[in-house]
């Protein structure tokens, strides 16, 4: 298989603790040497999304969306959330909105949503899913300032598309 192509992972910067940065694993293509493509959203690393090209120069600092990939990363957690509703989940967001469930843990789902929906019908479709589940959900990758939860400006990246 070429080298550009194959599927990696690398460790992006999720966060800080009181020990230093902490860091996610992230499925990624490599582009060049310090530029990759995002495979499937993460987790807990927060401005980022499936498709999104990224560049980490420094493995201590977040790393940099250098060009969005069209697609918004939807986090939903929770402490448990049936079986049957999260494939159910899956295959709605697969059907109806093109996206797909890239990862979980327990209660904790990440989801990646094709932009090109828009943001009311993905928020009815996921708004759907709380009233069934009562699990919160939220836009991971459309906030400007990721220091301070109360500043909700927005990127507005999706404007672009």
């Amino acid at each position: 298989m070429d080298d550009e192509n194959q599927e990696i992972s690398i460790r992006v910067v999720a966060g800080q603790n009181s020990r230093g940065p902490v860091y996610e694993p992230l499925h990624v293509r490599r582009i060049d040497e310090d530029s990759y493509e995002i495979l499937y959203s993460p987790g807990l690393a927060l401005n980022l999304a499936k498709g999104d090209i990224i560049s980490i120069k420094d493995p201590q600092a977040p790393a940099v969306v250098l060009k969005r990939g069209g697609n918004f990363c939807i986090h939903i957690y929770s402490d448990h959330i049936p079986e049957e509703h999260i494939i159910a989940l899956a295959a709605d967001v697969a059907s109806e909105l093109g996206g797909m469930l890239d990862g979980r843990y327990k209660g904790n789902l990440t989801l990646s949503v094709p932009a090109r929906n828009g943001m009311d019908n993905i928020a009815l479709f996921f708004n759907r899913f709380r009233e069934t589940t009562g699990s919160e959900w939220y836009y991971a990758n459309i906030y400007k300032n990721l220091d301070d939860t109360d500043d909700e400006t927005l990127l507005d990246w999706w404007l672009a598309l």
